[in-house]
């Protein structure tokens, strides 16, 4: 359960960069290890992190981290409770 959590994390993670062009869908499906399935949710939850990002004018380190946490809080929160 904890190394699935990690990889849905990391799966969100490397999907904003490929959403910003950074690199390709493929790669970052590859760095996270998710199976096709897992990783598009993931990459529908990084959607939502970019569309932060580009609607930001200033602070996108902040606004980049901040969704970030919001998308992956379910896969995270039992590690610190």
């Amino acid at each position: 359960m904890s190394k699935d959590n990690v990889q849905k994390s990391m799966g969100v993670f490397a999907a904003v960069f490929a959403h910003t062009g950074h690199i390709s869908k493929e790669e970052a499906q590859k760095m996270s290890g998710l199976s096709p399935a897992a990783f598009e949710e993931a990459y529908q939850k990084a959607a939502k992190v970019a569309d932060k990002l580009q609607k930001a004018e200033s602070n996108k380190l902040e606004k980049f981290l901040n969704g970030l946490g919001d998308e992956i809080d379910d896969y995270m929160k039992h590690f610190f409770i």
